[in-house]
């Protein structure tokens, strides 16, 4: 008897995770979640000519769209801007070659889709973000 209400315990807690997945409309365009991984809160916050504002640390923003968006290597092409601890943090992904063509040999357009994009603090530049393409 014991084990009946374990199972319905257990069959409850697993639908109830499944149903936290995003129910998305087919997406016309590239539509990006930033995901503030940087371990501090994030203030004026400006990705690619788009201000989002604040990211507070470990939350994420709304969908956001963008006609066109690069990736490299895992990394998003994107210019940001934004305030960490009073300094401000930079991006900036120029595109190289002829513009308008992949960035790089490596470098693809990204797909009209829903991607999640994790900001981080680059370890080997003073000032700068990384913008890394989630899973």
């Amino acid at each position: 008897m014991p084990y009946r209400y374990f199972l319905l315990l257990f069959a409850f807690l697993f639908f109830a995770a499944c149903g936290k997945n995003e129910d998305l409309p087919t997406p016309d365009a590239v539509m990006v979640k930033f995901v503030n991984k940087t371990g501090e809160d994030i203030s004026g916050l400006s990705v690619s000519r788009v201000v989002i504002g604040e990211l507070k640390k470990g939350k994420s923003s709304e969908y956001i769209r963008y006609d066109a968006l690069g990736q490299q290597y895992g990394f998003a092409l994107v210019e940001a801007v934004g305030t960490i601890g009073g300094k401000k943090y930079f991006t900036a992904s120029a595109c190289q070659g002829i513009c308008g063509t992949p960035s790089a040999p490596q470098g693809v357009w990204l797909e009209p889709e829903y991607y999640k994009i994790g900001i981080y603090i680059a370890k080997n530049e003073p000032n700068a973000l990384e913008f890394k393409v989630l899973d």
